[in-house]
């Protein structure tokens, strides 16, 4: 039988692959909207992919990471890699509101406003490539 504590590990760091290749999409997506015939289709089609895609995920992540935490709140206390872990996630989750507010925009017609979507894209891998590094690095001897 899988333990509990493995279970919640394993949703958690599923829902983040599903939550971070979501915002890396939309980004991509977000950064070509300009150059397209109809760019607020392609700003639509952001947007799906977020509210579909990259909100569910978050939730699932943030839910299945709580969980975690909960199990065993006073170790994670004294744990300051995982402090920093959390800074980093706090990043991407105020940069997953701003991708999601930019793709409400272009789906309405403001095409400018994707124009950034590549670079908030590489900020948001970089927090996520930190944050599984804090999180695999505790493993190691």
């Amino acid at each position: 039988m899988l333990p509990l504590v493995t279970a919640l590990v394993a949703a958690h760091v599923l829902a983040n692959v599903v939550w971070i290749g979501a915002l890396l999409a939309e980004c991509l997506l977000l950064g070509r909207a300009r150059f397209m015939a109809d760019g607020a289709e392609i700003g639509g089609l952001a947007r799906r992919v977020h509210t579909r895609l990259a909100v569910p995920a978050f939730v699932s992540s943030f839910a299945f990471g709580v969980a975690r935490i909960a199990d065993d709140p006073r170790l994670y206390l004294h744990l300051p890699w995982m402090h920093v872990k959390l800074a980093f996630a706090a990043g991407v989750i105020v940069l997953h509101h701003v991708v999601g507010a930019r793709s409400r925009r272009v789906a309405g017609g403001a095409l400018q406003e994707g124009s950034g979507g590549p670079f908030i894209g590489a900020v948001i891998f970089l927090c996520a490539a930190v944050a599984v590094l804090l999180g695999v690095a505790k493993q190691l001897p």
